[in-house]
Parts: structure tokens; sequence; C-alpha cells
């Protein structure tokens, strides 16, 4: 993680959230490289975070250790919105960068109780929340129905690096609910189908229209 003072783009992404009345001295930039972890499940939340750019998935942790995809986030949107409103000071949630994720970081020890009374901020919040929920529900829906095959490919295409798919195969059976088999076994059809090409790395993205049209819309936060 690498961190930075905030410029005068980010004081101008915070001001379209209401911020511009706010002392933002304290704020800071936070980078993170792909595979690094901005917050674990249950942990301490230390910010309310902006996002500027990148992308990183969200994992809900489950009681027996497992970990589920709930959804992506893609250079945009609140990071501990649902934590600051309930007052919880632990993170609900785990999130993990997939490509380079940068955001802006603001300590809530010094600005949670004055988001919460900034009029303009928790109309934004209050919408960006909305459209999580109904994102969410309908990721959930899609999840339920769909088949491994069609999740798969959601997974590829928003996980991929440089066209190039590197995950712990492992981690992305769980991630999914389904077993390292039925994985390989989906894997192994999209190499036959030469959407996928398998290499030392990982799978390399052949066929990026094809894998899109079977993916559809899974996890994406628009």
């Amino acid at each position: 993680m690498k961190q930075q003072p905030l410029d005068q783009r980010d004081l101008a992404l915070l001001f379209q959230y209401g911020l511009s009345g706010l002392d933002l001295n304290h704020g800071i930039k936070l980078s993170f490289s792909p595979g690094e972890f901005l917050l674990h499940a249950g942990e301490p939340m230390e910010y309310i975070y902006f996002v500027v750019s990148g992308k990183a998935k969200v994992l809900l942790s489950l009681s027996d250790g497992k970990q589920l995809l709930l959804s992506y986030f893609l250079s945009k949107g609140i990071i501990g919105d649902v934590e600051l409103v309930t007052d919880t000071q632990a993170a609900s949630t785990t999130m993990q960068a997939v490509t380079e994720f940068t955001c802006i970081a603001l300590p809530l020890r010094i600005y949670a109780e004055r988001l919460k009374h900034n009029s303009v901020f928790l109309n934004i919040l209050a919408r960006e929340l909305a459209e999580k929920l109904m994102e969410r529900s309908i990721n959930g829906t899609i999840t339920t129905l769909q088949p491994l095959n069609a999740r798969l490919c959601a997974y590829i295409t928003q996980s991929a690096n440089g066209g190039i798919f590197r995950e712990t195969l492992t981690e992305v059976a769980a991630l999914l609910g389904t077993s390292y088999r039925h994985l390989l076994r989906s894997l192994d059809q999209l190499c036959n189908d030469q959407i996928l090409q398998k290499e030392a790395t990982g799978y390399r993205i052949t066929n990026p229209k094809a894998l899109e049209q079977k993916a559809g819309d899974f996890y994406l936060l628009k």
C-alpha cells in the first residue's frame, strides 16, 4: 500500500459528495496493488473510502471460514458507508484489490460525526446504498439461477488483469461455491471453445467478446 497527500483532483472528487465545506487536511490517498486487502471483515474500520480508480472485489465471510463473492467496485463509490450509518466500528465485508486500486481515505475518528450531519453527503450516500442493494439483490438472484459456467465467465471477465486470469483456482472455486474439479472442467471447456488459452502463468483470454457474452453482468457495480 502506498500513501500520498490529496491533490486538487482528489479534492474535486470529494466536493462532488458535498464535502467542500470540510477541512480535508486529514485525508490521504491510498493505492493498493492487485491482491492487496483494503479491509478484512471483523477488523477495525479506520477510514471511510472514496474510490478514485481501479477494481476491488467484495467478499462476504461466513461462519465456517468460507468466503463468497458479493460484487465489484468499478472506479467509483463509497466504501464504509454501511459502517458509518450504523455506527459499526468493524468492517462488515472483506475487500481485495483486483487491479491497481486507488481511493481517498478520511479517518472516521475525525470525520464520522461531520459526515453524519452533512445533508448533501447523506443524500448521495443514501442513493448509493439503494443502488448497491438493488444490484446485489440482482446478483444474488442471478447467481442462484445461473450455472457455474456463466458465473465463472463473469468472474474471469472482471478479475483478469492485462488479459490474463491468474487467480488461485482453489480460492476461486470457494468464492463461486463449487468444487475444484468442477471448476477445472469448466476452464477446460472454455479452452476447448477457444475462449481461453492455458499458459504457464494462468489463462489468457483469446476471445473477450465470447467470454463477455457468456458472463452477462454478474457482480458488476456500474
